[in-house]
């Protein structure tokens, strides 16, 4: 069983009611400016936009953590959400795209996905999967709001998954970026003798001393140990992300060796 690391800026579990609480204090560590920043969706946009997904037609409700989000910054959240997909993500501009789908592709209208984020070249979506509609998970969707891949747990989970990939660079002196391509994948899976990429993050994560952090999913895996935090996106059978920690000689061999055992390699 190993240790308990105490770093205390990770951002903690809860629920709903907290939510605002924890992922501001996180991101004020960093950014003292972002909670003045921010920008609420007005009440009147939410029951627009609720109108024109057509929810309330089949009895479908938004998750508690994204109506907490719209009502502190659903109409700017000063880039959260497009950390990891360029795009946009305001109220105002989701209603524009379904003014858009309303008077151009009624019929792409879903009854089952719902978007709240537009990718910046509107080749698709990220949706809520109302097939579960308990605290329904985030999929991508196309253009015609069809099923594309699964993307992550539900919306808390991707909203500090969000908010760790774009700030928690800047809590070490020392941030290391790595990449790698779907064959370089394949080899990391065939050296490490397993089937997939969460196994296989698991198993060097637990050798390189790291905990798992509680909004890791999937597609994405954030681990720390003593000074040295790690995210890794392994969405479309490839792997990216960043290792961060204090610029000394422990971190630069863990990470050394990390990279050589994941087949990826660092970015500038």
């Amino acid at each position: 069983m190993p240790l308990s690391i105490n770093n205390s800026h990770i951002p903690s579990m809860g629920d709903y009611t907290d939510l605002y609480e924890r992922l501001s204090k996180y991101i004020s560590k960093f950014d003292r400016n972002w909670i003045n920043e921010i920008e609420a969706a007005k009440k009147e946009d939410i029951v627009i936009l609720k109108q024109l997904t057509q929810m309330n037609k089949y009895h479908y409700q938004y998750p508690e953590e994204y109506e907490i989000y719209l009502s502190y910054m659903g109409q700017d959240d000063k880039g959260l959400l497009n950390t990891q997909i360029p795009g946009y993500s305001s109220i105002s501009e989701i209603i524009e795209s379904y003014e858009g789908i309303h008077e151009e592709q009624p019929e792409t209208l879903s009854d089952k996905y719902v978007h709240f984020f537009q990718k910046e070249l509107f080749d698709g979506q990220l949706s809520f999967d109302f097939n579960q509609t308990n605290n329904p998970q985030i999929v991508m969707t196309d253009e015609d709001s069809q099923f594309v891949s699964y993307f992550a747990d539900n919306f808390e989970k991707l909203l500090f998954q969000c908010a760790f990939s774009k700030y928690e660079k800047l809590h070490y002196d020392k941030c290391v970026k790595f990449a790698g391509s779907h064959n370089m994948f394949k080899e990391a899976l065939k050296n490490n003798n397993v089937l997939n990429a969460s196994e296989m993050i698991n198993k060097i994560s637990e050798k390189y001393g790291f905990q798992k952090v509680w909004f890791s999913d999937l597609n994405h895996h954030v681990g720390f140990r003593e000074r040295i935090s790690l995210y890794i996106d392994s969405r479309n059978d490839s792997l990216r992300g960043f290792i961060v920690g204090d610029l000394d000689k422990k971190f630069e061999n863990i990470s050394n060796s990390l990279l050589n055992e994941l087949c990826v390699n660092p970015k500038n």
